[in-house]
């Protein structure tokens, strides 16, 4: 063996395989079965189908990285159970590279013999019924699925292997224009929802830990009833991609302010905003105040919540803008600190009156010292610019224990209650 230790060989093997196959699928990536589609093509033509699930960045928004991670696993697993209890595995399933979420099926010629465009055709419509039936509402609606196909004829003065990478990128290609139609369709829908005002309102009540008593409501927005954009996530992820961000941002909160009219005295309507739309006349000057007015609101019952899905470009006008919200009464709150996206850069030019501890750090924190820790930490940072924490997404008694434990006095989860229509003034803790 040349003096190579046979530990040394295995490792060799076993990061050759990594290389080669997905250690989350456990599918190949299709260039390693290069002469496998050759043997499949027999000479004549291949079929190639092609599954993306696009949009990974919302997808793992919406899901999670982890549970995104088990949804591929679920849809290779789809995949080969598909091929198995119809084609008796006479398909090839492979990704078209590994850690990727993307996967290429191949259908022989065999299959394909009498009307090749037309079966395979018909192929790729039963896969995607069949992993859209696989799939719940909410991977639905966090993952959207493409699927493009191609034919390749087989050609003995072309290299086999681009022959077969090109037939694929013709198949991405298709399901790119599927894409596309969808996201004009997409926008449609969204302008026609902004047009006739179509969202809807709930509030979620933000208690303190102590009283149980309500010291605010956020206002949560949801798209209409039985469609995807009921999904928030869903909802703000077309508005970005349409470019119809600030008109829906400006209807979130007008809906907001209107819906808030029974809100019960002395607490705060907290409202989601992006920095980049602060700067809305319907918010400021004499305009706000008749906006508010109509629902027994003025500035100092609205908190702003702060939530950074694009970035602070300018930090000087930012915090000339903060300083003119303060000055008419709003107050200010920071979404999602500890995740990130919330930097001490925007703490330090808001001065919030509110951080909101990010659910990634509450979830099972009597369990880990370090998330004890870093919210120890942030309760400090409150305390120095004369701030309160909210804990978001507080689910288990156990949680309130810890929190309270550890000095944070205020909270916001399903233990509370669920997002409604109503505003619970005091509330118990749920199971």
């Amino acid at each position: 063996m040349g003096g190579r230790s046979v530990d040394s060989l295995m490792n060799e093997i076993v990061a050759l395989r990594a290389a080669l196959y997905d250690n989350n699928t456990g599918l190949p990536s299709y260039p390693t079965k290069f002469e496998q589609l050759k043997l499949m093509c027999q000479n004549q033509f291949l079929g190639v189908i092609y599954l993306g699930l696009s949009d990974q960045e919302r997808a793992e928004a919406v899901l999670g990285f982890e549970r995104y991670e088990e949804l591929l696993k679920r849809v290779a697993g789809s995949l080969e159970t598909f091929n198995r209890a119809f084609y008796e595995d006479s398909l090839l399933v492979t990704q078209t590279h590994v850690h990727g979420d993307a996967f290429c099926v191949f259908v022989p010629y065999d299959r394909l013999a009498r009307s090749p465009l037309h079966r395979l055709e018909t192929i790729a419509r039963d896969i995607y019924k069949s992993l859209r039936n696989d799939m719940g509402p909410e991977e639905a609606r966090g993952a959207a699925l493409h699927v493009g196909y191609s034919v390749l004829h087989y050609n003995p003065f072309l290299r086999f292997e681009r022959a077969v990478h090109h037939a694929a990128e013709e198949a991405v290609g298709v399901a790119g224009r599927q894409e596309e139609m969808e996201r004009i369709l997409n926008e449609l829908e969204l302008r026609q929802i902004i047009a006739r005002k179509g969202l809807r309102t709930l509030f979620q009540p933000i208690v303190s830990l102590d009283s149980l008593d309500a010291i605010g409501y956020e206002a949560l927005t949801r798209g209409p009833l039985e469609t995807p954009y009921e999904s928030p996530e869903t909802l703000f992820s077309c508005a970005q991609q349409s470019k119809l961000g600030r008109e829906l941002d400006r209807l979130c909160k007008l809906t907001a302010i209107g819906a808030a009219k029974p809100k019960p005295s002395n607490t705060y309507l907290f409202i989601n905003t992006l920095p980049t739309t602060l700067d809305d006349p319907e918010f400021l000057n004499g305009r706000a105040f008749e906006n508010l007015a109509a629902s027994n609101l003025q500035p100092n019952d609205v908190v702003w919540e702060l939530t950074e899905r694009n970035p602070i470009e300018d930090f000087d006008a930012f915090g000339v803008l903060m300083q003119e919200f303060t000055t008419m009464g709003y107050k200010i709150a920071i979404d999602d600190v500890g995740t990130g996206y919330s930097s001490i850069q925007t703490i330090t030019h808001v001065r919030p009156l509110y951080l909101k501890v990010d659910i990634s750090l509450v979830t099972r924190i009597e369990e880990n010292l370090l998330k004890q820790e870093l919210v120890s930490s942030l309760l400090a940072l409150a305390s120095n610019i004369h701030a309160e924490l909210i804990a978001e997404g507080v689910e288990t008694r156990a949680e309130v224990s810890a929190l309270k434990e550890l000095g944070v006095k205020f909270g916001q989860g399903y233990i509370f209650g669920r997002p409604s229509e109503t505003f619970p003034g005091r509330v118990a803790l749920q199971a």
